[in-house]
């Protein structure tokens, strides 16, 4: 009954919406489906999915979606707590594909198709999936005959939803079954974060929201990470259950972000850092981007001089929103948060969440424990550590200062990498830089640094070594300096070279 509230409450449905939101769940138990059937009813003619020069309204994206899920079911079998794996980039067959196999009940397990076909195949070794389904890219390095399961492409299960004309009525369903996704990296060395694939675990954390960002008063939104990233799941699901104009990408570009968003009206950007500093550094955007009402960054570390960058530009509409895939979002900071600080803070915990600062040293930084409602199966309602290190100030503003892992002890002291990335951040000709340690004879480890300079900047090493001089312990200094494009991941993380 509390998500019904919260989504009369949501979209300001009328009695008649009311009824009609029953009858979704009724029909199509506490599922994705649920969702996008009343937003069908509700809104029939709005668009819903544009990708791949494709566009779906609400009802185009249900009765789709209803396709798909007779397929799946008649035809491959798939049923209430089946293990369906997917590994595919974003697009509006893999979109549907989501909704359908909730509506199953299937437990869906999203894959990083970054990963080679044998941590693939480890991954979903392990976590019991019966059917994966992939997409044409995937398919090139992907030997299906390998696979520890039954492999089936997107492609063929849209071929098949074309085809399909039967009005079976899809088995009776109560809720969806689990999602998950998989923190770790790229090693391949992943942990499931689980779950429920209905939409009442992605709500709380947006009705925490709404009234700092004013989401809700944007008609469309950019879903520019993978749905395997949890940042970019969270997204796709809250824009489903708000009925926006979800615009999606397959693969990240920073020219084809920005003439997406001058093209769609695009009003929310959800992205990581990475993304930010690449768009930002676009010639002739601000025009484009003038739609903007909220930038919300997440996933990675915020610096000082791109929240500036943007303020100054487009006005107080970067928010910075912080968690963990275990955790789910739980810190925000708001424009005037970060415009009050002098360096860049991920802000205050959200409400319903609780957090400690454990383990201090003699500086005030500890380890960010929290304990969260809508954590990952398993963890509701639990401390957990994030292993993340943070600062709090006297007015409860909470501060990044690195991993705990990412402590590297350089000819005896020791070193965060974390912190000589921001340090580095700081030059104005930089765009973005990331450090790695390597192993040396005489200091035991030495770090290194690849940095990635703004468009017709121009700098020696010798040069940017002056400017660190004064700002960076000599253990701290990188023995070595290269310059260029810093490769980043499918979902905007630095590719570290440890």
């Amino acid at each position: 009954m509390s998500l019904l509230k919260s989504l009369i409450q949501l979209h300001f449905i009328t009695p008649r919406g009311v009824w009609r939101l029953l009858r979704s769940f009724r029909c199509e138990g506490v599922t994705l489906m649920a969702i996008v059937r009343f937003a069908a009813c509700y809104y029939a003619d709005r668009c819903a999915l544009v990708c791949n020069d494709r566009r779906l309204t609400y009802k185009e994206l249900y009765e789709y979606s209803v396709k798909l899920s007779r397929v799946l079911a008649l035809y491959y079998g798939v049923k209430s707590c089946c293990r369906v794996g997917i590994v595919a980039r974003n697009d509006e067959v893999m979109a549907a594909a989501l909704v359908a196999l909730s509506r199953l009940g299937a437990d869906i397990r999203l894959v990083n198709t970054d990963l080679s076909a044998a941590d693939i195949a480890s991954t979903i070794s392990r976590s019991g999936v019966e059917t994966l389904i992939y997409d044409g890219e995937t398919e090139s390095h992907l030997d299906s005959a390998k696979m520890p399961c039954r492999c089936v492409a997107l492609s063929e299960l849209h071929d098949m939803a074309e085809r399909e004309a039967s009005d079976e009525p899809l088995p009776a369903t109560v809720r969806g079954g689990t999602i998950s996704v998989f923190t770790g990296g790229t090693s391949g060395a992943y942990k499931e974060a689980s779950r429920n694939s209905g939409v009442s675990q992605f709500l709380p954390p947006l009705f925490a929201l709404i009234g700092m960002i004013g989401i809700d008063k944007c008609s469309s939104v950019l879903v520019a990470l993978p749905l395997y990233h949890g940042f970019g799941l969270a997204t796709f699901v809250i824009s489903l259950a708000m009925g926006k104009k979800i615009c999606m990408m397959k693969h990240f570009d920073a020219q084809t972000a920005v003439g997406i968003i001058g093209r769609e009206g695009v009003e929310a950007l959800p992205l990581v850092p990475a993304m930010l500093a690449r768009i930002l550094q676009i010639v002739g955007a601000d025009e484009k981007l003038a739609t903007l009402k909220c930038i919300i960054s997440g996933g990675d570390r915020l610096d000082r001089k791109m929240i500036d960058a943007v303020h100054s530009r487009f006005g107080d509409i970067l928010f910075n929103l912080y968690g963990t895939s275990e955790a789910g979002f739980f810190m925000l900071a708001r424009p005037c948060d970060m415009n009050h600080c002098a360096e860049a803070t991920i802000g205050r915990p959200i409400k319903g969440v609780a957090c400690e600062v454990r383990d201090v040293d003699s500086d005030g930084v500890g380890v960010l424990w929290v304990k969260s409602r809508w954590a990952m199966l398993g963890r509701e309602n639990r401390w957990q550590s994030t292993g993340d290190l943070v600062y709090c100030d006297d007015e409860g503003r909470f501060y990044y200062r690195g991993r705990k892992d990412n402590m590297v002890v350089c000819g005896g002291e020791n070193v965060y990498i974390e912190h000589v990335e921001s340090v580095i951040a700081r030059h104005h000709g930089v765009a973005n830089c990331v450090v790695y340690p390597v192993q040396d004879e005489m200091f035991g480890n030495v770090l290194n640094a690849c940095i990635e300079l703004r468009n017709e900047v121009a700098i020696t090493e010798e040069e940017m070594r002056q400017w660190l001089r004064e700002r960076l312990a000599r253990a701290e200094m990188p023995h070595r300096m290269t310059f260029g494009e810093v490769s980043v991941t499918s979902t905007g993380k630095k590719a570290r070279r440890f």
